[in-house]
């Protein structure tokens, strides 16, 4: 089921990425998970959608596809608001012991093969500085999601998140090499619908990359980002959970309307969560490696 889905999402990108128009676009995605200062003209409109492919936990077979459609619009020249529909397709066998954790003690047992769709996102961008115009360009960005399925375990319950987001993008070389920088701070709630409480978290993050373009509308890039969550279970007192590491590459292509990015991010160290960590990684609440393909449309 894994290779079969990684072979179809590389040949999914590769003929979105033929299929593109040649000329220059504008507002399009250069990272796939650092996003960049602009926001869209007024009264104009985008499309997203965004395809995320997880896979490696610690034992098991797993991978799980975060789905996203995302419709944006130009309130102002310097305000944007959108809308998101979320969803999830998970697909694991971990039998007893589960994927993840101490042997017997793994936040995901058994198997389940199911996609679901899970909640919407609410979004506003607010350009204060432009990287065109003032050089540095500086946004605040704002999201409120609302979820009734687990991300890890594809269980169902009752979610809400709200992320914030200062956003740093810097051009150089006339515009042909841009690099961008995320501080962000989630905070969210998670209710199992099978019962047991309520349980709160909070993570900071820090996201940094690099595109340059090497050619009329492509451009290579580079990405990391380091993030750390705090966790309240339900019933008890906040305490430290986890940290994570995740870089890699990325690849873009803008056209007249049309722009696609397919993004790599391998995870390189993370905290030890299971006294069988032999890996140096963190993979109960993440996995091994991520594979992030962004199509956008505007009109």
């Amino acid at each position: 089921m894994t290779y079969r889905f990684h072979l179809t999402l590389a040949t999914l990108a590769g003929l979105t990425f033929a299929a593109l128009p040649m000329s220059a676009a504008a507002d399009e995605n250069l990272l796939g998970y650092t996003v960049g200062a602009e926001t869209l003209p007024k009264g104009a409109s985008e499309a997203y959608f965004w395809l995320t492919d997880h896979s490696g936990k610690r034992r098991g077979s797993y991978s799980a596809q975060y789905l996203r459609a995302e419709y944006e619009y130009g309130i102002t020249n310097s305000l944007s608001g959108a809308i998101y529909l979320n969803g999830y397709r998970h697909s694991y066998d971990c039998g007893t012991v589960g994927c993840a954790g101490p042997v017997g003690q793994g936040e995901i047992t058994g198997s389940l093969h199911r996609t679901q769709l899970s909640g919407f996102s609410l979004e506003l961008k607010k350009m204060l500085l432009s990287p065109y115009k003032d050089d540095l360009g500086v946004a605040l960005y704002g999201e409120v999601t609302y979820d009734t399925v687990d991300p890890i375990t594809g269980e169902k319950g009752q979610g809400y998140e709200v992320e914030a987001k200062l956003i740093l993008q810097r051009p150089y070389l006339d515009g042909q090499l841009q690099w961008v920088t995320n501080l962000e701070l989630e905070a969210e709630s998670w209710r199992p619908q099978a019962g047991g409480g309520t349980e709160f978290a909070v993570a900071p993050r820090l996201r940094s990359g690099v595109s340059y373009r090497f050619a009329p509308n492509w451009s290579i890039g580079a990405e990391g980002w380091i993030d750390a969550e705090i966790l309240r279970p339900a019933g008890e007192s906040w305490q430290f959970d986890h940290w994570d590491f995740f870089a890699g590459p990325s690849l873009h292509y803008g056209g007249k309307t049309w722009w696609a990015t397919l993004t790599w991010a391998q995870q390189l160290r993370g905290s030890n969560e299971a006294a069988d960590n032999v890996s140096g990684l963190h993979l109960a609440d993440h996995e091994r490696r991520e594979i992030r393909l962004k199509l956008g449309y505007n009109f």
